[in-house]
């Protein structure tokens, strides 16, 4: 004996175009609203037909790759696909706002570019494999001998103050900073910041630098590392990692960064990098 379909929730709740009437979480319109998604596209997973937010999200991440269903129309294959918890998980980790994003950054410092439908839904899967898939991690041992000779030489080769300190003491971790900088000049698609509706492409290597302190990390800015020699993001380093941890950092002084590096025997013993 066939089985008998289960009944659907009334005309007016699910199928108008009306978003007010449509049966619906807080949540799930508040998501539907910043998604530019049509409530009355989406066929509810929630008790008697409600929607819900993994259910914006699931239809949200269609987009652009599906033709828009006609009202009343069942979900797309590719909606129905995704589960609850991909969603929420996804929609967990909604960050700030385009315009609270491109805030962080002066004017004329990166250049804009729109996200294609295909790079959008490239970034959701990626987001939601990263949350609900196992990951593993590789590491590399590189010897590192020539920079630790060409660390002393230089260090050994520091003019003196008038107290008889040198004027510099460079870390491994400047080094590190420099090179990073460096690359993201040769690599320009990896200094980038996501936003939802593009990517920012900076022209200057602002580097991020954890620091431990007390009850946590911050990570001061190091603006235009592309530009400064060793010397100097040594001694500016040292000098932000004081003002960390005495918690006198500006705002604009660790928020806007790009890309960061984190020393770990740093971060474990609560010491600077040397």
């Amino acid at each position: 004996m066939a089985e008998k379909p289960p009944s659907e929730a009334p005309a007016e709740e699910v199928q108008t175009s009306n978003a007010s009437r449509v049966i619906s979480s807080p949540l799930a319109r508040r998501l539907a609203e910043e998604a530019g998604v049509d409530l009355a596209r989406i066929q509810g997973s929630g008790p008697h037909g409600r929607i819900v937010a993994a259910d914006v999200e699931a239809a949200n991440s269609a987009k652009g790759v599906l033709a828009p269903a006609a009202t009343g129309a069942a979900v797309p294959a590719v909606a129905e696909a995704a589960t609850p918890s991909a969603g929420v998980a996804a929609s967990a980790v909604r960050g700030m706002s385009d315009q609270q994003i491109r805030a962080l950054y002066p004017e004329g410092s990166y250049e804009f570019v729109p996200h294609d439908s295909m790079r959008r839904i490239i970034a959701q899967r990626l987001t939601q494999s990263s949350l609900t898939i196992p990951h593993f991690y590789l590491t590399v041992d590189c010897d590192i001998g020539g920079l630790l000779a060409a660390r002393e030489e230089i260090n050994n080769a520091a003019p003196q103050d008038k107290d008889g300190k040198p004027l510099w003491k460079l870390s491994v971790n400047d080094f590190i900073i420099k090179a990073l900088a460096i690359a993201l000049q040769r690599v320009p698609d990896a200094n980038a910041t996501w936003t939802e509706s593009g990517m920012l492409k900076h022209r200057h290597s602002d580097i991020g630098v954890a620091v431990a302190i007390k009850d946590g990390l911050i990570a001061p800015l190091l603006r235009s590392a592309e530009t400064k020699s060793l010397s100097v993001i040594s001694n500016e380093m040292k000098e932000l990692a004081e003002r960390a941890r005495a918690r006198k950092l500006k705002p604009e002084e660790y928020l806007g960064g790009a890309s960061a590096v984190s020393n770990l025997a740093c971060m474990a013993s609560r010491i600077s990098p040397q």
